[in-house]
């Protein structure tokens, strides 16, 4: 297959685009958003994209600029005649025209299919099939960003797998590879396995399998309910055995039983009724003479605990005295010393006062002396202009545009200059002196006597006058400036500013140190010492002082001040000590009057108590109790208590309701026996409806069925393990030939690598029947690297190499020409590999591929195209080289 020409038609920016290729390459040149990628995309979508697509695909490729719908037109060879392809893309209306030179003419769905088979596909992409488009013809044309992509990363969906497996069998020298009876057994066994198994290796749903295996749970499934029918029979059955042993058990045993114990239990409780009213009346007088002889001990020891608190009261009652007087002697002292304090304390504010008002006064003083120094610089400020640091920078800015501005002119203006003449010489009308210069910016008018007139204009064009132009523009804005400032300098300008800055700064020192002082409520702190200096004078007078007192200073009055505090502390300390011991003194007294108190209100009712119980012991004894009835009476009980006892252990024996007593076991016993009667109808009813067929012929049938679905299961599951083992010795058969695939390959690959500079480089690469071919790598000084962990230009030269390989492997399967494009495909390769690159494409070209290379720098492949120029040309006609410039 090769390309002739194409024309396209509102393509993106290509209102109308006809180009012819070149039998051998053809270089497209052109810069960036040139649509040189546009080119290839929509040779692409012509042919293999059906013309009905719809979406994506189809909005990618339509002129935002030109209106119309996207056409392209096609001329190639193939199939050993000439071909022209025609489509619009136009959603559902699309049409599709293919024709050959024979007279073949076809249309719509039947060209779509009849290119598809010419190209090597069973179909067209389409619209909704949008992701398969990439994949065609991956291995042959490089899209722009794709060049450093492995040509095998995609799977066999990504180049002409089968094609290229064919081809490289044809090639091989040695036993074929794979017969065609080989290939065809091969595919038959594979469909049988695909008909039981999935790709995953999970059983196939519909398959012969799957339903074996759906029989065969099935039958499970149904022998399962009949063995479960069986069970519930023998179960019912079970069960209702069991009910009429313990119908038997309690209608024979468990009632007579407790019937008896509850007969016992009664008697005894007719006879508790007597006894226990005798009983307890022994028990009361016992009682009472043992509490009657625990009390009169009591009171004994009462008394003589009353006897020695009332000794131990009177040595407290004298202490406490003795602690009271010591806390009055101490009280006095301490009061003695808070007048003392007291006055120490005014005095000595007094003197505090003083040195506050003194240093109010200085303060006031100072902050004065700084308002009328910062009244003084705030004077001087106003008396200067108020000129900033920016309007300074901005004059000065301006006289220096002003004196570039002339020094620009005075570079361009000409002198003139009068060395001698006899008549008189006059510039626009004033007359010159003899030596005097005189400088021409602009047209002048020179005048030699009466007879010689002469007009001088400057050269340069329009660069004098808008020199003068920019000097006047420079001179006004100078001009506003200082009259703006008041100034004729900068210099003075900067003078003014910097003396203001000083001011400044001045000022700014004299607020510091305002904040110094505590100038706030600085007056009002003064007037409010008078009247509390009168205050405290007025206290000091009315404390009698000794006329010999002298006048002590702020640290010896705190010094005594602090002295007395130390003695009034101590004092208080003693105070408080004497008045903790006082406190316990007092507490230890009301504890024994309390416990005196609560010694005699306990000894009066022990009294009364021992009263109570004598006079209860006198009724007791009157009436007395026959002693000899009493113990017949309990002879009995205890008779009756051993019975009953008996019929309880072996009621506990029997493991019915140890806990109750006779009558509430009796009435759990009735409700059973009710409950066992409703089991038994309910067994009864049961055992008939699950008899009413035979449970165990059911079985046995479901069983024979079950068996028949596992053996028909068994077999299926044989032939299919019988088959995946065939299928996996073919498969291992295929991977021990692998290397006969994977080394011609290789070796077509091996001289592309050798065209970039080192001979060492070596392909590597793997086949697996079932995956293609995969595992590409570079053998570099015996070290092998994955294409991964190639640099990024080194990736895009291999992985042309090996474009350039397959595409010579499978030519002779598309009439000995295959056309392979690369779009911008070597953007990391560096200018030391152009050579190499382009010895690759020649060699490729000499072995009758077709090249389409577009790039941003067809300068750089010049050399390649010259080289084939000067090649003598084909014999059928048709140029060999097309260089295209795409603007």
């Amino acid at each position: 297959m090769r390309l002739i020409s194409c024309r396209l038609q509102n393509t993106r920016r290509h209102r109308t685009l006809e180009l012819t290729f070149g039998r051998q390459i053809t270089l497209i040149a052109g810069a960036n958003e040139s649509g040189k990628s546009t080119l290839v995309e929509a040779l692409h979508k012509g042919l293999f994209l059906r013309a009905t697509a719809t979406g994506r695909a189809v909005e990618t490729l339509r002129s935002r600029v030109h209106p119309g719908l996207p056409e392209v037109e096609i001329h190639f060879e193939a199939a050993g005649d000439g071909w022209r392809l025609r489509k619009r893309f136009a959603g559902a209306s699309g049409t599709c025209q293919l024709s050959n030179s024979n007279g073949l003419a076809l249309n719509g769905a039947a060209a779509e299919e009849q290119l598809a088979a010419l190209l090597g596909f069973e179909g067209p992409v389409e619209g909704r099939r949008m992701a398969q488009l990439p994949a065609r013809w991956a291995h042959l044309w490089v899209r722009q960003g794709e060049a450093g992509m492995n040509p095998f990363s995609g799977g066999q969906a990504h180049y002409d797998h089968n094609r290229l497996v064919e081809q490289l069998q044809q090639g091989n020298t040695g036993d074929a590879l794979q017969s065609e009876l080989d290939h065809k057994v091969l595919e038959r066994i594979r469909a049988q396995v695909a008909e039981l198994y999935t790709a995953t290796g999970r059983v196939k749903a519909g398959s012969v399998l799957a339903t074996a295996q759906l029989h065969s749970r099935e039958a499970e499934a149904e022998l399962a309910v009949a063995e479960q029918r069986l069970a519930n029979l023998n179960e019912a059955m079970e069960q209702l055995r069991r009910i009429g042993e313990r119908m038997h058990t309690i209608e024979n045993e468990l009632r007579p039983c407790l019937q008896r114990e509850r007969d016992l239990a009664r008697q005894l409780h007719l006879l508790n009724l007597t006894l226990i009213p005798q009983l307890e009346q022994a028990r009361e007088q016992a009682q009472l003479q043992e509490q009657q002889q625990q009390q009169q001990q009591q009171q004994q020891r009462l008394q003589l605990s009353i006897e020695a608190l009332q000794r131990k009261q009177q040595p407290l009652q004298q202490q406490r005295e003795q602690l009271l007087k010591q806390q009055q002697h101490t009280a006095v002292a301490q009061q003695q010393l808070a007048v003392a304090q007291e006055l120490l304390q005014l005095q000595l504010d007094l003197k505090r006062l003083e040195s506050e008002a003194e240093q109010l006064h200085s303060h006031r003083l100072q902050l004065q002396q700084l308002q009328a120094e910062a009244e003084k610089l705030k004077q001087q400020r106003a008396a200067l202009p108020p000129i900033q640091p920016e309007e300074v920078k901005e004059l000065r800015r301006a006289e220096q545009a002003l004196m570039q501005a002339n020094t620009r002119i005075e570079s361009m203006a000409a002198t003139l200059v009068v060395q001698r003449s006899d008549r008189p010489v006059r510039l626009n009308g004033q007359e010159l002196s003899l030596g005097e210069e005189h400088p021409i910016h602009d047209q002048a008018r020179l005048e030699v006597g009466d007879t010689v007139v002469l007009e001088w204009s400057p050269g340069g064009g329009e660069a004098l006058p808008n020199a003068l132009a920019q000097q006047k523009q420079c001179l006004q804005q100078l001009q506003r400036w200082q009259q703006q400032l008041g100034v004729p300098s900068s210099d003075d300008a900067e003078a003014i500013e910097r003396e203001r800055q000083l001011l400044e700064a001045g000022l700014s020192n004299l607020r510091q140190s305002a904040r110094a002082i505590p100038w706030s409520g600085l007056e009002e702190r003064l007037a409010a010492i008078a009247p509390r200096r009168q205050q405290l004078e007025e206290a000091i007078a009315n404390h009698s002082l000794p006329e010999t007192q002298p006048q002590l200073g702020a640290t010896e009055l705190e010094n005594q001040l602090d002295r007395s505090r130390q003695q009034s502390h101590d004092l208080n300390n003693q105070h408080q000590q004497q008045t903790r011991q006082a406190t316990l003194v007092e507490e230890e007294l009301e504890r024994s009057k309390q416990s005196l108190s609560d010694q005699q209100a306990q000894l009066a009712q022990l009294e009364g108590a021992l009263a109570v119980r004598q006079q209860r012991l006198d009724n007791l004894q009157q009436r007395a109790i026959n002693s000899e009835a009493l113990a017949e009476q309990q002879q009995q009980q205890e008779q009756l208590q051993r019975d009953l006892s008996e019929h309880r252990q072996q009621r506990q024996a029997s493991g019915w309701h140890p806990e109750l007593d006779a009558e509430s076991a009796l009435s759990a016993l009735e409700q059973e026996r009710e409950q066992l009667l409703q089991q038994k109808g309910q067994c009864e009813q049961r055992c008939n409806s699950l008899g009413s067929n035979n449970p165990s012929a059911e079985c046995e049938h479901r069983q024979a069925m079950r068996d028949l679905a596992q053996a028909e299961l068994q077999a299926q599951q044989q032939r299919g393990e019988a088959l995946r083992l065939l299928l996996d010795h073919f498969h291992r058969a295929q991977a021990n030939l692998a290397a006969r695939y994977s080394e011609p390959l290789k070796a077509a690959i091996t001289p592309y690598l050798r065209c970039l500079g080192d001979g060492n480089n070596k392909p590597l690469l793997a086949f697996d029947p079932q995956a293609g071919f995969h595992a590409l790598q570079m053998q570099q000084a015996g070290e092998a690297f994955g294409f991964e962990q190639l640099s990024g230009g080194m990736r895009e030269q291999m992985a042309a190499a090996v474009r350039l390989a397959m595409a010579v492997v499978l030519k002779p399967a598309y009439n000995n020409a295959l056309p392979v494009v690369f779009d911008d495909a070597f953007t990391n390769s560096d200018r030391q590999r152009l050579q190499g690159l382009q010895e690759m494409m020649q060699l490729g070209l000499d072995q009758g591929l077709q090249i389409v290379l577009l790039t941003c720098h067809g300068e750089d492949y010049a050399q390649l195209a010259m080289a084939q120029t000067k090649k003598p040309s084909a014999a059928d006609g048709g140029p060999d080289v097309m260089q295209v410039n795409l603007g």
